[in-house]
């Protein structure tokens, strides 16, 4: 088996000086899971922008399966998303700007559900002692952005069935947490870069048997 497994993060947002999402995906690019090659990339925070790194790096490196990860700050867990929904927050991005309207697409559908093996990955993490839970809801800034609008393009290929997409919410991390001054959950990097090669892992081959 060969071929490139897409793995985006997103840089620094919200006052904070790392984001977990973006270090992981860096540190996993080019590692090799079940034959395959990841490919880390670091999103900007930024309407629009992120939309179109996320296209020209799907069409660059053409993967067999993206999963993207994103900080959900508070988190003990984390959490695998079900569903993209076609809808903006009136949120301002790193650069300031607001997004055009509350639509990421006027006449895109308006949810695009998971194409990995939710419930299967949850529970191999479970199973690796990594505190995961299935999540309906990718909120409503770039997170969930990035998940609609790389279900979208590989829709609009015509790649839907061959090209899996998911969402990863990842917590804060220890480190993040004791900066910050808050009582609130973290989980280790390493814990979560394994989280992430196992839902890597159990996708391909969940998806592998199912044919």
């Amino acid at each position: 088996m060969e071929g490139n497994v897409l793995l985006t993060g997103f840089e620094p947002f919200g006052g904070n000086d790392i984001n977990p999402s973006g270090v992981v995906a860096e540190s996993l690019d080019g590692k090799q899971v079940s034959g395959f090659r990841i490919c880390g990339v670091v999103l900007p925070v930024e309407w629009g922008a992120t939309k179109e790194v996320m296209e020209s790096t799907i069409c660059r490196i053409d993967p067999v399966m993206i999963l993207s990860l994103g900080l959900s700050s508070g988190s003990p867990d984390m959490n695998v998303e079900k569903v993209a929904v076609n809808y903006m927050s009136q949120a301002k991005d790193n650069k300031g700007n607001l997004p055009d309207g509350s639509k990421i697409c006027g006449q895109g559908p308006d949810a695009y559900f998971a194409t990995i093996p939710v419930e299967d990955v949850v529970d191999g993490l479970r199973g690796k002692g990594i505190p995961a839970r299935l999540s309906l809801s990718a909120g409503g800034y770039l997170c969930n952005y990035t998940f609609y609008v790389a279900s979208k393009y590989v829709a609009e290929k015509g790649r839907r069935e061959q090209v899996p997409v998911g969402f990863i919410h990842v917590p804060a991390t220890p480190e993040m947490v004791a900066e910050s001054g808050r009582s609130i959950a973290s989980m280790d990097l390493g814990m979560i870069e394994e989280g992430v090669l196992t839902a890597i892992g159990v996708s391909i081959k969940i998806l592998a048997r199912r044919g």
